[in-house]
């Protein structure tokens, strides 16, 4: 059986801070993962038409659509695409917040490869069953917690 962890993916990481999406995308191609950057929303899901994609990832502050619109509007026509909400104030987005529903995790800024794979793995395991992967306890969605107490080291974003 093959490890999950090495299946590559295709992705689609949302971001406007350029060196934020590059080096994101630069880490998950080290992995085999097969990655497609935008630098909006609205380029996001352009993109998303013309490519299939196992992942979103989205930032949540950008100018135009925010990380919310384009999670809504991914659900809208893909509702079993996995979307991955990426932002420095995971904190502050109460449990209760109803956009929640538009995303399956959330992963707060700065955040290491190994937070990163542990939000992509089970939620491309098998498509079919990733809203199924959902965590109750926590609004129906996996939360990663990857602040760092000191200066990010390698391979921390």
């Amino acid at each position: 059986m093959t490890d999950a962890r090495c299946v590559p993916r295709q992705l689609l990481v949302i971001d406007d801070d350029v060196s934020y999406r590059i080096a994101v995308g630069s880490l998950l191609r080290t992995l085999g993962h097969t990655v497609a950057e935008a630098e909006s929303g609205s380029a996001g899901l352009a993109l998303l038409r013309q490519q299939p994609v196992d992942l979103v990832m989205t930032d949540l502050m950008m100018l135009g659509l925010t990380g919310w619109d384009v999670a809504r509007l991914v659900k809208a026509v893909h509702p079993r695409l996995p979307v991955v909400l990426v932002t420095g104030c995971a904190e502050a987005i109460p449990p209760d917040q109803p956009e929640r529903t538009w995303v399956d995790a959330i992963l707060a800024k700065p955040c290491g490869l190994a937070e990163i794979q542990a939000v992509i793995v089970p939620l491309t395991r098998n498509r079919a069953d990733a809203v199924g992967s959902r965590d109750s306890a926590n609004g129906g969605l996996a939360t990663v917690r990857g602040w760092q107490t000191s200066a990010p080291g390698p391979g921390t974003l």
